[in-house]
C-alpha cells in the first residue's frame, strides 16, 4: 500500500521515517507531495572516464572522476552522460517500510533518467546512520541539459510492508552502502555468495 501524504508527514513527524535535511524540517514537509516526498540533487557527483581503455568488470571497480558543486550551481549533462550524483537529503527507512526512487515528470520531459535501474530501496537502509541516496543519471536528450544542485528532480513513494522484514538490510552480510554521503559506485565485487547469506 503506498503511503499518503498524511502517513508520510506522520511518519516523519513521529521519527518513525526520518529524512535529515540542512534546511530543516519545515522544507521536508514542504516537499511532500499527495503520495511521494520530493528529493533534491545534493552537492557530490562522480564520473566515469571517457577512455574506451577501460574496461568495467564485476571483478574490480574502476576510478571515478569526483566533484563537488555549490548550491544553486549547474551540472550540464552532454547526450549520452551518466554520473552518479548523491541526494542533498539523508534517509532511514523503517523496518516495515520500503521506498522507490521515481522520476519527476517535469524532469522526464527534458529527457534525463533520474535512477536508471536500482530504484527500490530496502527497509532499515541508513538505520545506523541515515544516509544519502545515490542517483543514476543519465541525459537521453539530443541538446545538453543542466542540472542545478538542490532542485527536486526525484520522488520518493513508500509502502508498507505485511510484516517487518526477517533480515533487514543493515543486517545483510551484502549491506554495502550504509553510511554513504558521497555518491558511491557498485561494489558488486563485495557480494557474498548468496546461499551463505544468514543473519547477523
Amino acid at each position: 500500500m503506498i503511503l499518503s501524504d498524511k502517513t508520510i508527514k506522520d511518519l516523519i513527524l513521529s521519527k518513525e521515517l526520518i529524512i535529515e535535511s540542512e534546511y530543516g524540517l519545515d522544507d521536508i514537509l514542504n516537499n511532500v507531495a499527495c503520495a511521494s516526498l520530493d528529493i533534491r540533487l545534493g552537492n557530490w557527483f562522480k564520473f566515469f572516464p571517457k577512455d574506451n581503455s577501460k574496461i568495467l568488470n564485476l571483478e574490480n571497480g574502476i576510478e571515478l572522476g569526483e566533484k563537488y558543486i555549490e548550491d544553486n550551481e549547474y551540472l550540464v549533462l552532454q547526450p549520452g552522460d551518466f554520473v552518479l550524483w548523491a541526494t542533498k537529503e539523508k534517509v532511514w527507512i523503517p523496518e516495515n517500510i520500503v521506498a522507490r526512487v521515481e522520476w519527476r515528470s517535469s524532469i522526464g520531459r527534458l529527457g534525463i533518467l533520474i535512477h536508471v535501474t536500482a530504484w527500490f530501496i530496502d527497509p532499515w537502509f541508513g538505520l545506523d546512520s541515515p544516509s544519502t541516496i545515490t542517483l543514476e543519471i543519465k541525459n537521453i536528450n539530443t541538446v545538453p541539459v543542466a542540472l542545478k544542485v538542490w532542485s527536486r528532480v526525484c520522488q520518493l513513494a513508500l509502502e508498507t510492508m505485511n510484516e517487518p522484514a526477517e533480515i533487514p538490510y543493515n543486517k545483510k552480510p551484502s549491506a554495502k552502502y550504509n553510511w554513504q554521503i558521497k555518491p558511491e559506485i557498485s561494489n558488486i565485487w563485495k557480494d557474498p555468495d548468496k546461499n551463505s547469506e544468514k543473519l547477523k
